[in-house]
């Protein structure tokens, strides 16, 4: 105890209670620093099923509400995995919706959260990642200027900056293709049916393509080159998307300086990935980086725009066993204002990651947990429908 002023003391009672007033002071200064800092982080996880655990944190000092599911990514019958809406490139839909049309096949999901930002409103291809996305071995959208995270073929975690070269070679012409994305009047792109029923295009020149090659094409994977041989060309666009067929598009502009075409030409398709992500099953891109090998990539904001002041957030983390899903709610003053990316990669930190990505945030950010939505979305409740999301699957 602090002495008394008018209370004489001995010299030993004096020193036995500073000592006490230190101590007092420090677990006082502790225990604010747990309750009012924005990396508070509890311990207590409650179990969602074997290897799988949630927690919510709530922290006044934002306020902060955070929604954590945390599992062992070492067990072999956890696995993450990735869905689009409809299936397609096309569209949005909600995460309960994605998780809701997963095949029974795949596994019980227990855990979902919103992935890739996407084209929210631009159409034709609403919907379109803008970054390179995987599901189950299937490359179904190229990587743009975005990071891309992945898991490799031992089960290891991994992102980084992917680059893609994709040719496509007809009738002695090399052209730089993009794949299933939007196409300009000057560039070309490469269609599968993963894209939807037609390529959406209203102009140009459209070259089907059939497979010659001696092993399936479809569905399509990176690092890997097909032999094709022009079955149709058309010159109106939106160009039906049939199973065994894929559409190379070329802009108006970028047609005029084609040669004839005819049916029966020889075509060759190229899709080299760097790194080359092969035998890579799940992969979706995000951005920034938020923590790599333990270090917070985030102290110094790097620009002062929206996207680095506070706002919910969608995040993915590891460490050499453990995923965290996180989204931490926001744009609700008296109950979340969300965070900046600094303050998340803090959070990343303290929860025990040593790498972590940023998802698509904002009105985007939704987990699901065993069947229903658990954090509040900025929304008033409404959930957004998103492009795609990363989903935890139970195997039988």
């Amino acid at each position: 105890m602090i002495p008394l002023r008018g209370v004489r003391t001995s010299r030993p009672q004096q020193r036995r209670s500073l000592h006490m007033h230190k101590v007092t002071l420090a677990f006082t200064c502790l225990l604010a620093a747990v309750i009012f800092s924005p990396v508070a982080c509890a311990t207590d996880y409650q179990p969602v099923a074997p290897g799988v655990s949630f927690m919510r944190i709530s922290d006044p000092a934002g306020p902060w509400s955070i929604n954590v599911t945390k599992f062992d990514y070492t067990r072999p019958n956890l696995r993450l995995t990735t869905t689009h809406a409809h299936g397609t490139v096309f569209g949005l839909a909600t995460v309960p919706e994605q998780v809701a049309a997963l095949s029974k096949s795949a596994g019980h999901p227990i855990a979902a959260i919103n992935g890739d930002f996407f084209l929210i409103d631009r159409k034709p291809y609403q919907g379109d990642p803008h970054g390179l996305q995987i599901i189950d071995g299937e490359l179904s959208s190229g990587p743009g200027k975005e990071l891309t995270f992945w898991i490799d073929n031992t089960g290891k975690p991994h992102f980084d900056r992917v680059k893609a070269e994709f040719k496509v070679t007809v009738a002695g012409s090399t052209f730089n293709v993009a794949l299933n994305e939007t196409r300009t009047d000057t560039n070309a792109t490469l269609l599968t049916p993963t894209l939807g029923a037609s390529t959406r295009t209203s102009n140009g020149v459209e070259i089907v393509l059939r497979n010659t090659g001696t092993r399936p094409w479809l569905p399509l994977h990176g690092g890997t080159t097909y032999s094709a041989q022009v079955a149709e060309v058309h010159d109106s666009g939106n160009t039906p998307l049939r199973p065994d067929t894929m559409v190379l598009s070329l802009g108006p502009k970028l047609a005029e300086t084609l040669p004839t075409i005819s049916t029966g030409a020889e075509a060759n398709i190229s899709l080299v990935l760097t790194p080359s992500l092969e035998g890579v099953r799940t992969a979706i891109g995000g951005n920034p980086a938020l923590v790599r090998k333990g270090k917070n990539l985030q102290l110094t904001p790097k620009r002062k725009d929206s996207m680095y002041m506070r706002n919910p957030r969608t995040a993915i983390g590891w460490n050499d066993h453990e995923f965290f899903m996180v989204v931490v709610d926001g744009r609700q003053k008296n109950f979340s204002v969300g965070m900046t990316f600094g303050e998340l990669a803090t959070l990343m930190l303290k929860l025990g990651c040593k790498d972590a990505l940023n998802l698509d945030g904002g009105g985007s950010s939704t987990m699901w947990l065993n069947g229903k939505v658990v954090n509040h979305t900025s929304e008033k409740g409404v959930l957004r429908h998103v492009a795609n999301t990363l989903v935890l699957l139970q195997s039988p």
